[in-house]
């Protein structure tokens, strides 16, 4: 009876193997979570990269089109009007600092384009503004 209980329990040289393959086992998932953690980062830097080339492909083109409305002779020529730089025809025309800011139905405001719609009022309305004022 004895020696079976001796064989049972598992002995020095066994307890040792077992320490030693769960050591090997613990070091080797330490090295594939710090694997998977620098993958992780890898994906996330692939993605901030490609996020700031996007942006860079959009600020490139913008600057295309830039370029190429500043190489068009129309938008020099009304950007030279501006610095009074247009043809010896043309009589510059400039608002002074301190004018006034034009009425709501001013010729040319949005109150008085076609389609807009214009307050009816009536005939008395009209005789009661201009005699009491208003």
């Amino acid at each position: 009876m004895k020696a079976r209980m001796l064989r049972a329990l598992p002995s020095t040289g066994d307890r040792l193997r077992a320490g030693a393959i769960f050591l090997v086992a613990l070091i080797f998932l330490i090295a594939l979570a710090r694997n998977l953690i620098g993958a992780i980062q890898a994906n996330a830097e692939i993605s901030r990269l490609r996020d700031e080339n996007a942006a860079l492909a959009q600020r490139a083109e913008a600057l295309t089109a830039e370029r190429i409305l500043l190489d068009d002779a129309a938008f020099l020529d009304l950007v030279a009007r501006g610095y009074n730089l247009g043809s010896p025809v043309e009589r510059p025309f400039v608002l002074a600092a301190d004018a006034p800011e034009l009425p709501a139905d001013a010729p040319g405001s949005a109150g008085r384009r076609l389609g807009a719609a214009t307050p009816q009022r009536s005939p008395i309305d009209v005789w009661l503004e201009i005699l009491l004022g208003g």
